[in-house]
């Protein structure tokens, strides 16, 4: 039994890992176009951080559902995906005025408070990915009998 919590914990911190992985990897295609957007097509910053959020949810999407939740994928993919693009985009409107605020008020740069955002909404994602959009499959409970 200690083995397999322990097998629980270890597969639960590959899972993170990944996740944050994945995660991590998103944040250079988020800040180049954010960047793209901000610095050379002079959109302002609130609109691009839509924008580069919203390319960075279909790159990770792709990883995350191929790489750290293959064995879990029990849904159709456009059924994970949607939940996936309505989590991020959810995750989206409690940054944008938090990155407002941010750059505004703390006068941060627009991509440093960008990537700020992103990191502290972290867990939340992983844990609301990993318990609803990546849901294990039920494991049946043994039926005691009675005689």
């Amino acid at each position: 039994m200690k083995a397999l919590l322990g097998m629980a914990r270890f597969r639960a911190l590959l899972r993170v890992a990944g996740f944050g992985a994945v995660g991590a990897s998103g944040v250079l295609p988020n800040l180049a176009v954010m960047w793209l957007l901000v610095d050379h097509w002079h959109l302002h910053y609130l609109p691009a951080a839509v924008a580069a959020t919203e390319v960075a949810i279909c790159w990770n999407f792709v990883l995350v559902d191929l790489v750290v939740f293959r064995s879990r994928r029990g849904r159709h993919w456009a059924g994970r995906f949607g939940r996936f693009v309505v989590l991020n985009n959810l995750d989206l409107a409690v940054r944008l005025p938090l990155l407002a605020l941010l750059v505004s008020w703390a006068g941060v740069n627009e991509l440093v408070a960008n990537l700020v955002t992103l990191v502290l909404a972290f867990g939340l994602r992983f844990g609301i990915t990993d318990r609803f959009i990546y849901r294990p499959a039920s494991i049946p409970s043994p039926v005691a009998e009675t005689v």
